[in-house]
């Protein structure tokens, strides 16, 4: 039988576990910046938003549980996060769900305590839509536990070009690999059609595919390049 996983997201979304260590002693000599949140409160999972070096208008988009328990997040779909760009006025312009459709299906990820769930997100599609200007971005989780966990931050868009209007959206590729196994949580190790020994990172919701696949099988990627890495969205059996 033919296994398949289907996932349809944002192109521009792709999820990375992170562990950040364990907790430890705070320093009350740092200082949080405009896209973090105001206050880190102890025993709670804290949001932030930090620019990302992949190209402009990329941000990455965190969830640290602060806390001295694993936190589980639910969700019931494809859809780990939202975001939205709004004027001056606080009217929104823009809301990325309404742009997208999302697989439904129940997903979970457990945070293990100092651990970091990492999102990327591409404002770059919704600001090409929008004349220059300055506007807020906010982001926010759509985990049903998620209690207020929302970060925003203020971006001056100087408006579409050619090229951005290209590069709105991170381009979909595939690729038929064969399977040697795990790196680790988030990589694995393939073969690809050039023969040679291969190295791709996964995306959050594809990690399930791979959890039970055994090696040496040939399987269709479907992948985005991030930071000239191969970030696989979504796998299938050939």
């Amino acid at each position: 039988m033919k296994k398949l996983w289907k996932m349809m997201m944002t192109a521009g979304v792709v999820l990375l576990l992170a562990a950040c260590g364990t907790t430890g002693e705070s320093d009350d000599s740092q200082t949080g910046s405009n896209n973090e949140s105001k206050e880190i409160v102890a025993g709670a999972v804290v949001p932030s938003l930090i620019k990302s070096e992949v190209g402009a208008h990329q941000y990455v988009f965190q969830l640290k549980n602060d806390t001295e328990k694993d936190v589980t997040l639910t969700m019931n779909s494809a859809q780990f996060f939202d975001y939205q760009l709004m004027d001056e006025n606080g009217d929104v312009l823009y809301k990325d769900s309404e742009n997208k459709m999302y697989t439904q299906m129940l997903q979970e990820s457990v945070l293990k305590p100092g651990e970091t769930l990492e999102m990327a997100v591409d404002a770059s599609e919704g600001l090409a839509s929008l004349e220059n200007g300055t506007y807020t971005l906010e982001v926010w989780s759509t985990a049903e536990e998620a209690e207020d966990w929302k970060v925003s931050e203020e971006i001056t868009w100087e408006g579409a070009t050619a090229t951005t209007l290209s590069d709105a959206k991170l381009k979909v590729e595939e690729e038929v690999v064969t399977y040697n196994g795990r790196q680790d949580l988030n990589s694995i190790e393939v073969v690809n059609e050039q023969n040679e020994i291969e190295a791709m990172r996964l995306a959050e919701v594809a990690r399930p595919f791979f959890d039970d696949l055994e090696s040496k099988v040939k399987i269709r990627v479907f992948y985005v390049i991030i930071d000239g890495q191969k970030v696989i969205q979504s796998a299938e059996l050939e």
